[in-house]
This record gives structure tokens, sequence and C-alpha cells, in this order.
């Protein structure tokens, strides 16, 4: 009899739209779901994630600290920019309670393949 050891598959984002991908990505900043919010970046932004400075580890911290100190949250506002591999997409970011926490906010998001990942992020 074996064992199997062996661990969760991570999590993907294929099949889901630049919206989607960008909703789920505050979604997991929110939940501290660092996993899932990894697999919402772009190739080059999911290989620099781990390192310690890169601005993927920068986003993470600056996005956990307004979600964990402030309840901040962020709502789809809508899509500015629309290209078949490009979209610059704002977010209105939300205290706990639900006002408005500054300026709508933008997530540029870019088509690699058949799969949509975060490019840049605003928090």
């Amino acid at each position: 009899m074996t064992q199997d050891n062996a661990s969760p598959p991570p999590p993907t984002v294929e099949g889901l739209s630049a919206r989607e991908v960008a909703e789920l990505h505050y979604k997991a900043i929110f939940e501290g779901d660092r996993a899932v919010w990894v697999a919402t970046l772009c190739e080059r932004n999911r290989e620099t994630a781990g390192r310690r400075g890169s601005s993927p580890d920068f986003w993470w911290d600056t996005g956990r600290r307004y979600a964990t100190r402030y309840g901040v949250h962020y709502r789809f506002r809508q899509v500015s920019i629309e290209d078949p591999d490009y979209q610059k997409i704002f977010f209105d970011r939300l205290n706990a309670d639900g006002s408005r926490r500054g300026r709508p906010v933008p997530i540029h998001m870019v088509l690699e393949g058949d799969t949509w990942g975060v490019k840049t992020a605003s928090y």
C-alpha cells in the first residue's frame, strides 16, 4: 500500500477573463491566500514573487497591510482600456464599512497564451 503525499496542484486561473482574474487577485489579498494571489500574476511576476524586495513581494505586503489594518477590500468599477492582449481595469478601494478609500486604483492585465495575468497592481 502506498501513501499519497502529493501536495495539491497549484491554483490556476486558466479560462478566466481578465476581470475575473483581477477580482480573484484582490479577493486573495483580502483573504490572505498567497497561493491563489501568486497564480493571478503574469509569468514574470510569478517567478519573482518569492524574492524579498521584488515588486510582487512589495505588492503582497502592501495589500495585506491595507486588508489587515483597515479591512480594505476592492470592488470592480470599470474597464478603462481593452485590447486583445492588455486590459487596464479600475477598482474602488473600500474600507471595512464599505465607504470609499481614496480614488479608484488600476490593475494592468496581460494575456499570455490563453491566460490573463497581473502585470502591475495598485492597492
